[in-house]
């Protein structure tokens, strides 16, 4: 993207604006108000004159120009569409490989590279962490209960954090086992958690970042969800029905397992298990300044957290390890600086601090 914006004298900041031009009904400007506009009345207020409406279109003309400059860089930087190998199809050079780790999506192996600019591709193998702050408490597949509210006095109590979460409890239910039992359980509890599990697992399709026609994605009320529990889908929908089911728990930790150890490897993705010092995340975080390649200065990237830690490793073997990964799951790292004394010695909590930390 660094690369496109120096090539096409474009920041990225025009695209996503020509992007919003598209998407929103009055664009990125805003209208026009009583306080800005010359000539108004209570009949118009908050509609711009035919000056602003110029203005307006004008800019929103640069920004296509600006958009289109930007993609055509494209090409230049092994992002535009190539042929394969044989030649005889067109194929585009992924934004994201995330899909490949979820249901019958080819491994990552497979997936095509500009061969015009086979030097790129190691330092696009990137991961990124994910801080979200929603939660969900699924109980017994009856219960649901969702928000932005921690379990805690902070959140709960109701003069601390300004939270909100809703409880749902469906009573329309459905034919279920638990533990090895015929179980009722409510319909919505249950289907969420089933779905929740396989898009955890891989067990779900990857849903189209276009989600236009996606069901799931309409506001409620729009359209009957898709719980993905018919045709091949119907056994995966199975599979994960008990939440005790040994197979369910040993693919849940295999794939946990598997998918922690290729972030670490590749990555060195933290927090991890294996930083229990300060010591060790100092080794365990790319150097600046330093070169493993023994290359020149230009190759810079690897230096960045979140870039593949070693680029010396080969294409294929990045390729091959990325296949492994399955869904989302990976390890909580319970031992992340464990050998840290994180509280400052005498530090105690008095009638301030309790209030802030409870």
């Amino acid at each position: 993207m660094t690369e496109q914006e120096d090539i096409s004298g474009v920041p990225y900041q025009d695209v996503q604006r020509a992007h919003a031009e598209m998407l929103m009904p009055e664009g990125v400007h805003g209208t026009g108000t009583a306080a800005n506009s010359k000539s108004h009345n209570s009949d118009d207020e908050g509609e711009m004159d035919d000056k602003e409406k110029a203005k307006s279109e004008e800019e929103k003309k640069r920004l296509m120009g600006q958009k289109e400059k930007f993609e055509k860089a494209a090409e230049k930087v092994g992002l535009a569409k190539f042929n394969d190998v044989d030649g005889d199809r067109m194929a585009d050079s992924k934004d994201t490989i995330a899909e490949n780790a979820m249901l019958n999506m080819p491994p990552v192996s497979e997936e095509l590279w500009n061969k015009s600019h086979p030097e790129t591709e190691l330092e696009n193998f990137i991961q990124e962490e994910l801080y979200i702050h929603a939660k969900l408490l699924i109980v017994d597949d009856r219960y649901v209960v969702c928000g932005s509210s921690n379990i805690n006095d902070r959140s709960q109590l109701g003069y601390h954090d300004s939270e909100l979460s809703v409880v749902m409890e469906d009573k329309n239910t459905l034919d279920s086992t638990m533990n090895g039992r015929p179980y009722k359980a409510g319909h919505h509890a249950a289907t969420l958690r089933r779905m929740l599990w396989r898009e955890h697992m891989g067990l779900l399709p990857p849903q189209e970042l276009d989600a236009t026609n996606d069901p799931n994605a309409q506001p409620p009320g729009d359209s009957d969800n898709d719980i993905h529990a018919s045709g091949e889908n119907q056994k995966w929908f199975e599979f994960v029905a008990d939440p005790l089911n040994d197979d369910v728990w040993n693919m849940w930790t295999e794939r946990a397992t598997t998918n922690t150890e290729v972030f670490r490897d590749l990555f060195h993705a933290d927090p991890d298990n294996c930083i229990k010092t300060f010591e060790q995340y100092d080794e365990f975080l790319p150097k600046e300044g330093e070169s493993k390649s023994g290359a020149g200065a230009e190759e810079k990237w690897w230096r960045k957290q979140g870039h593949l830690h070693d680029p010396n490793r080969s294409v294929e073997d990045v390729k091959r390890e990325l296949s492994r990964i399955k869904g989302h799951l990976v390890w909580f790292p319970l031992h992340f600086l464990e050998e840290v004394n994180m509280a400052e010695r005498g530090l105690g909590l008095n009638s301030l601090t309790e209030s802030i930390y409870t």
